[in-house]
């Protein structure tokens, strides 16, 4: 009997025991992450500054948006850098490309063409052969997929998000007039689709229904009207760059909580734990969901791809 007490007791002290590791390395949004999260350059030097997708294989793409010119982005290119370092041109002749995604097929996807009046939604086969999906109203920006590769676009000039299905057939998923400046979309793990809106610093949620709702503002870090670069998902988090502000900040989908991830809030490109590194003008942002890491790239300065492990 002695011996089963002891033996009781010792495997309640272990399962005490983790437990405590388990809270120890859960944030209050219900995530597990790495407390001494650190930011780590993978290449500079680079010209991709908008939005970034990573393969399965963990290839990062980052969309060359350029800068602004009367009506559209001066960029021609979606850049590629492979998980050893090693970049090279994905993708040429492109105008202006924004937004950006990865099938699991190797079909990659990107906005072009955005004149203020209408975009196109590209298709890449990895034969390198392209497909206009489809053309937009507006000035579409973002897009994600679904698990049926069905395409979501957000709208800088429409108060929109539209669906765009395999075959090209264009839908209005939802509208609300908090959608105009919308950016950044990706989906939680409910199936509702999470939108950073650039112009306003809003984090809005949109039910499979189509029903838009306010997750949280995020105050203050609107400047000269850049606010939220683009945005991602991980777990119960979303994780947006503070564009005008030279930080990344995350967001609790559970209650709207908002903390400063990382970055000093200097424009620099400094490596170094999460809230001593300095960003210069962080704008696309992905997770890849197999590293647990995620992928920033830069607008200001000469450009670079940085890279934070979640775990």
């Amino acid at each position: 009997m002695k011996t089963q007490c002891k033996n009781f007791r010792t495997e309640v002290c272990s399962i005490f025991m983790l437990l405590m590791i388990a809270v120890t390395y859960t944030s209050c949004h219900g995530d597990p992450i790495n407390r001494e999260a650190e930011v780590e350059t993978v290449v500079t030097d680079f010209p991709g500054n908008d939005a970034v997708t990573v393969d399965r294989r963990g290839n990062v793409y980052v969309s060359e948006y350029g800068q602004f010119v009367e009506t559209g982005g001066t960029g021609t290119r979606v850049m590629k850098v492979s998980k050893d370092g090693e970049v090279s041109e994905f993708i040429t002749g492109l105008k202006g490309p924004l937004g950006s995604a990865v099938d699991n097929q190797g079909n990659f996807y990107v906005n072009h063409a955005g004149n203020l009046v209408t975009g196109e939604v590209l298709k890449v086969a990895p034969d390198g052969s392209k497909e206009i999906l489809a053309t937009v109203d507006g000035w579409p920006t973002g897009l994600t997929l679904d698990h049926e590769n069905n395409i979501y676009v957000t709208n800088f000039l429409s108060p929109t998000v539209h669906k765009i299905t395999q075959e090209g057939t264009v839908t209005v998923y939802a509208t609300d007039n908090r959608l105009a400046g919308g950016v950044g979309i990706d989906f939680d793990r409910k199936g509702n689709l999470i939108v950073g809106n650039f112009a306003t610093a809003d984090i809005l949620s949109i039910d499979p229904e189509g029903n838009v709702s306010l997750v949280t503002n995020i105050p203050d870090i609107v400047v000269n009207g850049f606010g939220i670069g683009y945005i991602t998902v991980a777990g119960n988090s979303v994780f947006a760059t503070g564009l005008g502000v030279n930080k990344i900040f995350r967001v609790s989908l559970r209650n709207g909580e908002v903390n400063e991830f990382a970055g000093t809030g200097e424009a620099a490109t400094l490596d170094g734990l999460a809230e001593e590194a300095s960003f210069n003008g962080p704008n696309g942002i992905t997770t890849d969901r197999y590293t647990k890491s995620l992928y920033i790239s830069e607008f200001g300065g000469i450009g670079a791809v940085r890279r934070i492990r979640l775990r």
